[in-house]
């Protein structure tokens, strides 16, 4: 996966740099669209929607990265698990040389036999924490084609936000499909939490609101 991370990231930049740059080289830059007031209550009735999609979508990329990647993270618990209790006895041991009346190649052995231990554990750690890395970033990228393909079957967020009497073009939709699917790639988690900021927004605005009205 890290191989390919500058494909990725060149690939991205180069969709990005052809959607800002098309409108102007085809000299058809949209207007600015119209958005309709939102309250709290408005704004989170309109996501609620997207978070339903979402919780099914990440049921899905769950499925799906399961059956991929499940069995080596039990090999990976498992070999981590072995090695922690490899190193655990190693050190009992050479402190328990440290304490009895032996020699010192003995005890020097025991050392070396809890260091390797120590390093076999690291080693084991570090791999199953590269190859969680690793499920993630895969998860990330089923999670966003799901979203993707979800939006384009006709699940859009940015349009929910404009006014009736609002005209959108192709380019706003492609914008919106692409948008809508990296919100459902971040998980419902994130859509939450995003209700919960607007809403808390709105109401310290509201209470501001109201001791100006106060204090005048």
């Amino acid at each position: 996966m890290k191989k390919n991370n500058w494909i990725i990231r060149v690939f991205l930049l180069a969709i990005g740099c052809a959607f800002v740059g098309y409108p102007f080289w085809s000299n058809q830059v949209p207007v600015p669209l119209p958005f309709k007031a939102l309250t709290p209550q408005a704004f989170v009735g309109l996501i609620a929607w997207l978070f339903a999609v979402t919780v099914f979508v990440e049921r899905a990329v769950e499925v799906v990265v399961m059956v991929f990647r499940d069995q080596k993270a039990d090999l990976l618990d498992e070999a981590e698990s072995r090695a922690t209790d490899a190193s655990d006895n190693a050190t009992k041991a050479a402190a328990l040389a440290n304490t009895n009346a032996v020699g010192q190649a003995d005890k020097d052995k025991a050392a070396t036999v809890a260091e390797g231990a120590r390093m076999a554990l690291a080693a084991a750690h570090k791999e199953k924490v590269i190859y969680r890395a690793e499920t993630k970033e895969i998860a990330l990228l089923v999670g966003f084609m799901f979203g993707t393909l979800v939006s384009l079957a006709g699940v859009r967020a940015l349009h929910g936000l404009l006014a009736e009497t609002a005209v959108s073009d192709n380019l706003f939709t492609v914008a919106d499909i692409l948008v809508t699917g990296g919100m459902i790639a971040g998980g419902s988690e994130g859509i939450h939490r995003m209700a919960n900021v607007f809403t808390s927004f709105m109401d310290s605005l509201s209470a501001r609101t109201d001791q100006t009205q106060k204090k005048s």
